[in-house]
């Protein structure tokens, strides 16, 4: 049976695809995991692997045109199957259709779970061995493309096994659940402040700050599933992804009151808002809520700064350095425990970041301001322990930037948690997603 090549949905704010080059041709035998066509988004060029295996038949979009997302890219035949141009043009025709009645479906209120007509949804509960969800290679590849979260996933394969339709089924419905996601541009005493919103308005709401370096691109393996629950917002701090880069301070008290400003511009709805930040974004984070506890619902932070006095002054000496793709790529290396979680996309993504007009210039200034002369700055643990929120701190067990015994300092809070996840470096929410979106959902949605 043929298989549609479909153009793939990186994180929410992903609209439209650009067809870079194909990888193959035409009459060319293709494997099930073998990298077909390159496709670019506004963030990144990144690969995309064929879903089965067969011969490519047909190519519907031609390189250096864009596509929407979801919209077929081609044809795989299956082996020894042959098919005619009117063969091809039906099966398009009946993509196209099956789409179109899911997005008419998800349109209606409550669609969220709806089951596409024609389809059967079996109720299972994901297989789990070792702690770890049962899906298949596929289905895992695909999860990380679509930014959805496989312990939030009905298996329907043998045992309760996750495949790829599963994986398709679960990032319509959350998009559906989520509602549109919208990418705007807030002025922040005259800073323009990048930002993506979405998730349902009347929903609890969550802001998501990241760190030295980053920008909000660093949550794409988690946005989409908080959405379908929370009202969320991350943003790129001044200095930082693709807001405004002017000469001012940039310490974490400037940046906690920036935090402040920009909140207010969002809308009376962001008086009170639960904080999820990341390494510098938590010392952000808890800095307001010592200035703001009436503004802070809960707090989480993921591998934070702010909570003692070490930090490896190696890591900092590359994020100092010259941004080459070399620096950069050896920079992302002490943030994982798993080397192969570097991959070219995202040094080409920070890359095309840090060498944005002023972006260097602001980049140094906020490490010196924060970890100058290769240590923390900031004491936040006096602020931490008279909290009464509820407050989450989540480390990777094997963080080589931040020492995981930080996250003990979160114990002497009225309501502290800690979480700690093996097997994972200094940035959790991407090498380990799944139990990191399990983790704070769970902590965010308790009563």
């Amino acid at each position: 049976m043929a298989t549609i090549l479909s153009m793939p949905k990186w994180g929410l704010a992903m609209k439209t695809g650009l067809v870079v080059a194909w990888l193959k041709r035409p009459g060319e035998a293709v494997r099930q995991g073998e990298p077909v066509v390159e496709i670019e988004s506004e963030k990144a060029t990144n690969e995309v692997d064929a879903p089965a295996s067969g011969t490519l038949r047909w190519i519907e979009v031609p390189e250096g045109e864009k596509a929407p997302v979801g919209a077929a890219l081609a044809v795989i035949a299956a082996a020894g199957e042959e098919l005619s141009d009117e063969q091809v043009a039906a099966l398009l025709r009946e993509d196209a259709e099956i789409k179109r009645q899911r997005a008419a479906q998800a349109g209606h209120a409550g669609a969220a779970t709806a089951t596409p007509t024609g389809a059967s949804r079996t109720a299972r509960t994901p297989a789990v061995a070792g702690g770890r969800v049962s899906a298949s290679p596929a289905a895992r590849r695909l999860a990380q493309e679509l930014s959805v979260d496989l312990a939030a996933v009905t298996g329907t394969g043998p045992g309760g096994m996750i495949g790829r339709e599963d994986v398709l089924r679960a990032a319509e419905e959350g998009q559906a659940a989520a509602g549109e996601s919208e990418e705007c541009t807030v002025s922040v005493n005259g800073i323009a402040t990048h930002c993506l919103l979405a998730g349902p308005t009347n929903a609890r709401h969550v802001v998501f700050i990241h760190g030295l370096g980053g920008s909000l691109a660093t949550w794409a393996l988690n946005l989409s599933a908080f959405a379908g629950k929370f009202r969320l917002c991350a943003l790129d701090l001044a200095g930082a992804g693709d807001s405004d880069k002017p000469v001012t301070d940039y310490s974490v008290a400037a940046l906690a009151n920036f935090l402040e400003r920009f909140l207010d511009a969002l809308g009376p709805e962001w008086q009170r808002t639960s904080l999820v930040g990341h390494s510098l974004g938590g010392a952000v984070a808890l800095a307001f809520a010592g200035q703001h506890p009436e503004r802070v619902e809960r707090l989480v932070l993921v591998d934070s700064a702010g909570l003692g006095t070490e930090i490896d002054g190696e890591t900092l000496d590359l994020v100092s350095s010259v941004p080459t793709p070399e620096h950069i790529r050896a920079e992302l290396t002490r943030f994982f425990a798993d080397p192969t979680m570097v991959q070219q996309s995202l040094v080409a993504q920070i890359q095309q970041q840090r060498t944005q007009p002023g972006a260097y210039e602001a980049l140094l200034a906020t490490k010196d301001a924060a970890f100058g002369g290769g240590q923390q700055h900031y004491d936040l643990r006096a602020t931490l322990a008279g909290l009464s929120q509820p407050v989450l701190a989540i480390w990777g067990e094997a963080d080589g930037v931040i020492p995981v015994a930080h996250a003990e300092a979160a114990r002497q809070a009225a309501n502290g948690h800690v979480e700690i996840l093996a097997h994972c470096g200094h940035c959790p929410h991407i090498e380990r997603s799944e139990a990191f979106n399990r983790a704070v959902m769970a902590f965010l949605d308790e009563a």
